[in-house]
């Protein structure tokens, strides 16, 4: 056969396939008085909603009227989690095409979105989604899709024990359709201020949930949207911080200093006070300094081995063999040491690094919840020298600076941005002398 005669039976095939998906009856589409946004931004309400019933029947049986879906099996709500997933999943490019109505890339609603759209199950007016969704669309002008985008996050958000996965996908989806993700996006205020006016005004009206909803559980929330949101749109993040801070005088003479070290690396081994993404500031220390460093150009490079309320005996059963063998110039050991156990996993971390030529640093009080014990501390820091550990002063530092009572978040646990930018600072003035002390390693 020839190449042209190959062209023509491609062409007449897909003819024939248009015209016979031409010829199929038209599938009904649920909640038509939806816009095609709309469509998805409700659909991922039901999905979260299914899994959220699924909690609230796990821990009370006789559950709020507001969480009834007595119609829906439990098999049923976890085929709904699933069909949120997928959508989740779906292609951005072909989802973006159908809503604006073109169709073009051919995006199948009828395998994620129409299941979660023709679910069996009500949203009764008093759910959380729905409150926000009411309350703050007689605060603004913004279209209801948009504030109902929003409030699909802070439906999520209120779980919290979803924050690090499905709520990340959630966040990356809606962006992906260039939806608004958090209240400055639909001409909220988001000082903290705004963020506790609203929670007071929100938790009044919410019904019981499986979760925390009091005016405290909404405050954070909304402060969680907020910033993840600005994090993910990149509006204020670890790289946007960094730009500002190059712009100091003592951060300047910092980078200066690491620019006639040799070229390193540098591995954080530490709890969620050196995790980037954390809500609680644009980014933390070690990212930020982490961007100083590239954005100055200085050959250094920093890897991450970190974990909420990582300590030091699951730091080494996570991380430990990885991080010896990746032979890192510089180590921080931002762990927590709270047991018997963990002193003798800080000890085999030490002498782990050591051996490999690592120079292992540890800061003396960083403020971290899980070194306030000061018994523990002082054993932390007994066995810190005892390694050859470098011990960074910080704790003096922190005590004298002017804003120091800004520094804790809204959790009490978790540190706020200019926590983070004094300690960015402390690090990289701690990483010269420890790169150029460093020892080589062992053959």
């Amino acid at each position: 056969m020839t190449r042209n005669s190959l062209a023509i039976l491609l062409v007449l095939t897909m003819l024939v396939s248009d015209s016979m998906r031409a010829r199929q009856p038209a599938q009904a589409v649920p909640r038509p008085d939806l816009s095609r946004a709309a469509q998805v931004v409700e659909a991922v309400v039901v999905g979260t909603h299914a899994y959220q019933v699924h909690l609230a029947r796990q821990a009370h049986p006789a559950s709020a009227p507001c969480w009834d879906a007595s119609a829906v099996s439990d098999a049923d709500l976890e085929s709904l989690v699933a069909h949120q997933a997928g959508l989740f999943a779906s292609n951005r490019l072909a989802l973006r095409d159908w809503i604006a109505g073109r169709d073009a890339m051919r995006f199948d609603p009828a395998r994620d979105l129409y299941p979660l759209l023709t679910a069996r199950v009500s949203l009764d007016a008093a759910l959380p989604v729905n409150v926000f969704t009411r309350i703050v669309a007689g605060q603004t002008s913004a279209p209801e899709v948009d504030v109902r985008s929003v409030a699909s996050l802070y439906q999520l958000i209120l779980e919290v024990d979803r924050d690090g996965d499905v709520l990340q996908d959630a966040f990356a989806f809606l962006i992906g359709l260039e939806l608004p993700v958090y209240g400055g996006q639909i001409g909220l205020r988001g000082d903290d201020a705004a963020h506790a006016a609203l929670g007071a005004r929100l938790s009044g009206a919410t019904c019981a949930a499986p979760f925390a909803t009091d005016a405290t559980a909404w405050t954070i929330a909304g402060r969680k949207v907020w910033n993840w949101g600005e994090k993910h749109l990149g509006v204020r993040n670890a790289a946007t911080v960094a730009v500002e801070m190059s712009r100091e005088p003592s951060v300047q003479a910092a980078l200066s200093r690491l620019r006639d070290a040799p070229p390193s690396r540098v591995a954080v081994i530490g709890d969620s006070y050196t995790m980037g993404n954390h809500w609680a500031s644009p980014g933390s220390f070690t990212t930020i300094a982490a961007a100083l460093i590239a954005g100055a150009h200085v050959a250094i490079e920093t890897r991450h081995y970190s974990a909420g309320g990582l300590k030091a005996a699951r730091a080494w059963r996570m991380y430990g063999q990885e991080v010896v063998e990746w032979r890192p110039t510089a180590a921080l050991l931002a762990f927590e040491v709270q047991t018997d156990q963990d002193v003798a996993a800080e000890a085999t971390w030490l002498s782990a690094l050591r051996d490999a030529g690592v120079r292992a640093l540890m800061f003396d009080d960083w403020g971290d919840p899980g070194d306030r014990e000061v018994a523990m501390r002082s054993r932390r820091l007994d066995a810190a020298r005892a390694g050859g550990a470098v011990i960074v002063p910080v704790q003096a530092r922190l005590a004298a600076a002017p804003d120091r009572d800004g520094f804790l978040s809204m959790d009490g646990i978790h540190m706020k941005e200019p926590y983070h930018r004094l300690m960015a600072l402390a690090w990289l003035e701690a990483l010269e002398p420890a790169l150029s002390a460093a020892r080589p390693a062992k053959p």
